[in-house]
């Protein structure tokens, strides 16, 4: 046991030939349960042991009959005793489910002992595993135009500064430089974004909150308690109007959405089902059906019959390598920045697509 570490789960168990009292539950508190027999100089040596070692005797804490119990029986059938014990650390109590952890005497297992068994739930330690890095900036604030203005303005004042100290450096540290430049310049103009239950809540609203967050521990004198209430005042005042210009916002989408719905409806309802009119190589229109399977016939065998003559200057082209030298050019990375999608989710890199486009008019 010394050598045990604090730890590891330790479990100590078999016949120790002593018999605990049912005094040891009020003498020995939290080593020995009530549910014992007659006491013994073992069973008392086995609490000093079980007490010093910090241990707990598990089969003596549940309230079971006699029978589940006794585990020792003498051969005559006359004697029954309490001898075999399950001892376990105290600080694993809650890890032994008590109502199991008895002695089954129906176990036939050829033996003046009966069988103990102990029910033990172990309960391991979550660890929690490293949490994702990357930060989620206030995007709404880019629908601002003056905002998206000065944030573009930013980037390009951080950028062209580290790109003069170094002219010549590589694309990898070109790369790095200009992500840097826009998590810089997002943590500035941006800030992060804040978790709002409520989607009319605003940023000033917010803000409205964590000063009245603050005056709420100095509202004892008359000072804090009037600044308290003039701002608790303003926040519903605040939350009252964003709510109702949020809601006339909705309601005129709704009504621009309905206008499209019925317009694309009235469009696509007058629209006619066009006739295949079948017709024969001079145009003459085909109504029989005879003739009309025989110009299918006509036209699936000039089709599937085409003969072509190969180019044989195709099969001479040199192979293609992949040394190309050719820079990328600007109208290619303008039409990958618009074919970006906005709302997903960031790389990497930790810079939505959001930052690339320009909010549409």
């Amino acid at each position: 046991m010394r050598t045990t570490e604090t730890k590891d789960i330790l479990v100590i168990q078999g016949d120790w030939n002593a018999k605990i009292g049912e005094d040891a539950y009020e003498n020995w508190k939290g080593t020995s349960g009530q549910h014992c027999n007659k006491r013994s100089n073992r069973g008392l040596r086995l609490l000093e042991f079980a007490s010093y070692n910090d241990l707990m005797v598990a089969n003596t804490l549940g309230p079971h009959k006699t029978s589940r119990k006794v585990t020792w029986h003498s051969p005559d059938g006359q004697t029954k005793n309490q001898i075999d014990y399950i001892i376990v650390k105290k600080r694993f109590k809650t890890g032994g489910n008590i109502n199991r952890t008895r002695s089954f005497p129906g176990a036939d297992i050829g033996s003046d002992h009966n069988l103990v068994i102990m029910t033990f739930k172990l309960h391991l330690k979550r660890i929690k595993k490293q949490g994702c890095t990357r930060i989620k900036f206030d995007l709404e604030k880019l629908k601002d135009p003056d905002v998206a203005e000065i944030f573009q303005a930013t980037i390009g004042g951080k950028y062209a500064a580290l790109t003069l100290l170094d002219p010549d450096m590589d694309l990898g540290t070109l790369t790095n430089s200009f992500n840097k430049s826009v998590i810089d310049s997002a943590k500035e103009v941006l800030g992060k974004h804040r978790r709002v239950k409520k989607p009319w809540v605003t940023a000033e609203i917010l803000d409205l909150c964590d000063k009245h967050r603050e005056l709420k521990a100095n509202r004892n004198n008359i000072q804090g308690t009037t600044q308290y209430r003039e701002v608790n005042q303003k926040i519903k005042k605040e939350m009252k109007k964003a709510k109702e210009v949020w809601l006339a916002d909705q309601c005129q989408n709704i009504e621009k959405s309905l206008k499209t719905y019925q317009l694309v409806k009235k469009l696509t309802s007058t629209k006619q089902a066009k006739i295949t009119i079948m017709q024969d190589k001079t145009g003459v229109p085909l109504t029989e059906n005879e003739n009309i399977l025989k110009r299918w016939t006509e036209y699936c065998s000039e089709l599937y019959n085409y003969r072509t003559t190969r180019d044989q200057q195709v099969l001479n082209t040199p192979p293609s390598t992949n040394n190309d030298n050719h820079p990328i050019l600007g109208e290619e990375v303008e039409a990958a920045v618009r074919a970006l999608k906005k709302g997903k989710s960031a790389g990497v890199d930790n810079i939505p697509a959001n930052w690339y486009k320009q909010e549409e008019k």
